[in-house]
């Protein structure tokens, strides 16, 4: 008995150490976010052997990282996934719901994030996205005081489908690859470029070349689209690695339009947990967390406006005109401003009318009578409906 309790404290000790070497990768002045294929988290025939360690290290890389979002792939059991958020208390979690054993999910830190919804897409792609395994798009509203007001952080967890067997077979796969990257990208072009999301996963290719011998990259419309920042490309570019048994990086982070001015630049990194971690590869997880950095910072936070009146003013959108009514029975022609979230002024003219305008993009508002006697300001949003979100 006394031999099985050494054995017991000699392992609890081992995995505190871990605690005390992983370092910590978040700041709370930052947007910290984490991708992890954490190989068959939690399944018995495959993996890790010894799940309840895997959970322990799992559970102890992710409370010492200390990053805003984790986004997670290979999650294959959901009593695990269950415990795992249990003992990580300041993380709450989004499973995926797909019937495919490996499931992706994404862990974001309680006190950062409101959470919004979740759902799967781009169903018509079932076949390229790995036979079921469709993006997990989650819908968050940050809670930092520099995070514009209003504005959705979109995150989406991919597990893209392997190169695996014969020659042939590997081919088809990276033509399924390609296919589901091409959706995807086009799917996230149609939210506009104010858009504010990341996009993080095993890809299961590279963004420089392609893993497949002798192919480009699947991936190459995501670099050449300058509106979008593969934040992890340079890592490919530097020739890291995010596996354990393989040379490229196949695990990534991507982000939208509406992100790109956040990312630090030089950020993105891969955790090469094995320095602290003895037999990781067969204990822990297959791949390595990688991580990249955004600012907080909001994009109009030097713009020098106070909102100080409540409104008396309805805007609503007709024939693509964004139309600014008073309801009330004075009527005043106003003199109309209208600045994006940059602070870049887009209209200076008297009139109600504002036309120059893409939906699901934020804008500011500054209504102004020429005496200078009223000043409002205020934000406004068109749908894909015509439906106006104001505030």
């Amino acid at each position: 008995m006394r031999s099985w309790f050494c054995c017991l404290g000699v392992f609890l000790c081992l995995v505190k150490g871990v605690n005390a070497q992983i370092p910590k990768v978040g700041s709370s002045d930052r947007l910290d976010a984490v991708t992890w294929n954490i190989e068959w988290f939690g399944n018995t025939s495959n993996g890790p052997t010894n799940e309840d360690l895997q959970l322990q290290y799992v559970t102890d890389m992710v409370e010492t990282m200390q990053v805003d979002l984790v986004a997670l792939q290979e999650v294959s059991d959901i009593a695990y996934w269950n415990r795992l958020l249990f003992n990580c208390s300041d993380y709450a979690g989004v499973l995926s719901t797909w019937s495919q054993t490996q499931k992706t999910g994404l862990l974001y830190k309680k006190g950062d994030f409101e959470f919004l919804y979740q759902k799967h897409i781009l169903a018509n792609y079932d076949y390229d996205f790995g036979s079921g395994r469709l993006p997990l798009e989650v819908g968050l509203m940050p809670k930092h005081k520099d995070w514009p007001a209003g504005d959705t952080l979109r995150v989406w967890v991919l597990h893209m489908k392997a190169n695996t067997g014969s020659s042939s077979s590997k081919v088809l796969a990276y033509n399924r690859r390609y296919n589901a990257g091409l959706a995807l990208k086009m799917y996230i072009d149609k939210l506009g470029k104010s858009n504010k999301g990341l996009v993080m996963g095993d890809w299961n290719d590279d963004f420089d070349q392609s893993i497949l011998s002798g192919y480009a990259s699947p991936y190459l419309n995501w670099i050449k689209d300058t509106n979008y920042v593969v934040n992890t490309y340079p890592l490919s570019l530097a020739k890291q690695r995010s596996t354990v048994g393989y040379s490229d990086m196949i695990d990534h982070i991507a982000c939208t339009p509406g992100l790109k001015r956040a990312w630090i630049k030089d950020s993105s990194a891969v955790l090469y947990a094995d320095k602290w971690i003895s037999n990781y590869g067969n204990v822990v997880s297959d791949h390595f967390p990688v991580y990249s950095r955004f600012k907080w910072d909001s994009e109009i936070k030097n713009l020098k406006f106070t909102r100080v009146f409540k409104s008396d003013w309805n805007i609503t959108c007709k024939e693509n005109i964004v139309l600014f009514e008073q309801e009330s029975f004075v009527q005043k022609e106003p003199f109309l401003l209208i600045y994006d979230f940059n602070g870049q002024l887009i209209q200076n003219v008297r009139g109600n009318s504002f036309t120059n305008f893409e939906k699901n993009k934020w804008y500011i508002y500054q209504i102004m009578y020429l005496n200078g006697e009223f000043s409002q300001v205020g934000y406004f949003m068109v749908s894909d409906e015509n439906l106006v979100l104001s505030r």
